[in-house]
Formats: C-alpha cells, structure tokens, sequence
C-alpha cells in the first residue's frame, strides 16, 4: 500500500511519499453502519421527458430518510444518480449504499433518469457520438430537474438546502459532475447542435423552479471532458475513486469506451490535479490493478461520510491514496 499527500506550502505543492504505511489508517470504519430504522418514500414523480426513441419517460425518485427527519428536524442532503453507461441501471440497486448515507445523518435521494441510445452491444465503438453526448445530456437535464423538485420540497423532505452533495458511480458520477460543471453556458459552447436538439438544461422535465448550491461531491469512478471547466469560481471539495486499468471511464486521461470516436474523458487524476492547483479540498482512492469499480461498498460509504462530514466543519480533507489491498471487507 502506498499513500501520497499533497499540500500547499507557501504556493508550491510538496508531496510527501510514505511506504508501508498501517493499513487501518485508511481502511478502519470511522462510521456508524447499523441496520437502517428511518424511512424509506419509494417511487416519488419528480417529472418526465422524451427519451431516445421518442416516448415519454415518467421518472421517478426515492428518498431515504433518518430517524426523526421531519420539516424541524432537518438534515443535509445528497443527490445519488446510478451508473450503467447510460444503457441500463435503476435508482433501486442503490438501496444498501443510500441507506448507509441516511444512518449517518443525510437525507439521500436516489433517481432514475432516461436511459438508453443507438449503441451496438456487439461493438461499442461502431456508434455515432453524438448519440452519446445526447444521452448524457438527456440524464443531465433529468438530474437537474430530480434537484429543482426537491429543492422546491425541501420542507416536505426535510432537507436541509444549505448542505447539498452529489454522489454517482460511472455515468452517475458523470453526471454527479456536471450539475456543478456543466452549466447551459458551457454545453452549448461545447455541444451547440445537442442542446439544440434536445432543450435547455432546465427545461421539459418539469415546472419546479428550487435552485441549488452543492457543497461536495462524490465521484466514483466518472471524469469530465476538461479539467478547465473546474475554475476558481465554481469548484467544489471532491472525493474520488477510481481504477487505473477502467476501460471504459479512463482514471488518467482517454476516450469513453476506449473507443477513439467518442469524447475526451479526463478522470480522477488529472481532475484531482485540477483541484489542487486551483487549493480546493480533494481526495482520491486509486487502485492500481482496479477496472471499472473498486473497493467495497462500506469502504467507499465511509470516506464519503467523513469527507461530507468534514466540509461542513469547514475541515475538509487533501489526501491521495494509492493502493490495491484496502477497502475489500464490508
């Protein structure tokens, strides 16, 4: 196991190498994981679109809620958007790890969002990338319809609005990403026929107008197409994990699928980078002989708890971890 840990030192970052390092520093549960006992609201309608084929969609969310919650008794929140390559996935295979958040204090939402584009199975990369950019937009302008209708019933919900975090794995974390990154400026710079074609980013979905501000983020395993779209302006602390061998979400830099016809990714590193030289909080947890998805589940829940904890204490924490034998059990 290795571990690296950055920081800034009178504006240059120094980077301190340490070798045989205790494991149960990083791999010890700082969290509570006790069987869920708040309340789960299943199959809430936040709105609906067209998806690729041109049917409306009714979308749907669930939320999961601690102990006590209620409109006095409010706790911060965090957006879970699945992943599945924007092909397959359900809000409800996410139940365990959105019920690990909600015993730890959070108000979790877990959504679905429009699914599927031309691609064929047989060979990923004989498919038109617009398709591609086009699906993830499609599960962009649902995201941010799923936060403007609970945003709008935070009340309801009991949600606390002025702690608000996204989380996502693969496509998720893709999309976990760009609620904070893609704004309606940048896709339509960056994507001028999609958004033509499909509409704003906050529009078709729904009539709810909550706006939101998030305060962390947990990507699992997702990128950006540009480290530049994370500025001093709008970035954000974040915790990464990530494989260095994914194929399909590169952990450095490389092409969604692997497939040279679709666009740039750029993953946890160079974002993590991106991060530390613009002295916003990151962390990241590499695999070195990891695919796409690593570590456990219980692993991955508790660095995100303490990360989200952190923020707000204002304690937010810089770190990156190398390391194929930690986060296995749980």
């Amino acid at each position: 196991m290795k571990f690296y840990y950055p920081f800034l030192l009178t504006g240059t970052i120094v980077i301190l190498f340490f070798s045989n390092c205790k494991e149960k520093k990083i791999d010890a549960f700082e969290n509570r994981f006790d069987s869920f006992d708040g309340t789960t609201i299943t199959d809430i309608n936040y709105g609906g679109n067209t998806d690729y084929k041109g049917k409306f969609d009714s979308l749907a969310l669930d939320i999961y809620q601690p102990k006590g919650s209620s409109a006095t008794n409010k706790h911060p929140f965090i957006l879970f958007i699945h992943g599945g390559g924007y092909e397959v996935g359900d809000k409800k295979t996410t139940q365990s790890f959105c019920e690990m958040m909600a015993v730890n204090g959070y108000i979790v939402a877990s959504i679905n969002y429009r699914l599927g584009w031309p691609k064929n199975a047989d060979n990923p990369c004989d498919a038109d990338s617009t398709d591609a950019i086009k699906a993830f937009y499609r599960a962009q302008q649902d995201a941010h319809a799923a936060m403007r209708f609970l945003m709008s019933n935070a009340d309801k919900y009991g949600i606390d609005t002025s702690w608000v975090f996204v989380s996502g794995s693969s496509a998720g974390a893709v999309s976990s990403l760009g609620l904070q990154y893609y704004s309606q400026q940048v896709t339509d710079s960056i994507f001028p026929a999609v958004s033509k074609s499909l509409g704003p980013l906050n529009g078709g979905d729904n009539n709810y107008t909550g706006g939101f501000k998030i305060k962390g983020i947990a990507c699992m395993w997702g990128a950006l197409n540009t480290p530049d779209l994370i500025t001093a302006a709008n970035a954000v602390p974040t915790i990464f994990f990530h494989g260095e061998k994914d194929k399909f979400i590169p952990c450095n830099i490389g092409h969604f699928y692997s497939c040279n016809n679709y666009p740039m990714n750029y993953g946890a590193k160079p974002l993590y980078n991106r991060l530390m030289a613009l002295g916003v909080s990151a962390t990241a947890y590499i695999d070195p002989k990891g695919g796409h998805g690593v570590y456990s589940q219980k692993f991955r829940a508790d660095k995100i708890i303490s990360f989200f904890n952190n923020i707000m204490k204002n304690k937010a924490q810089t770190g990156y971890f190398i390391s194929d034998n930690v986060g296995r059990k749980g």
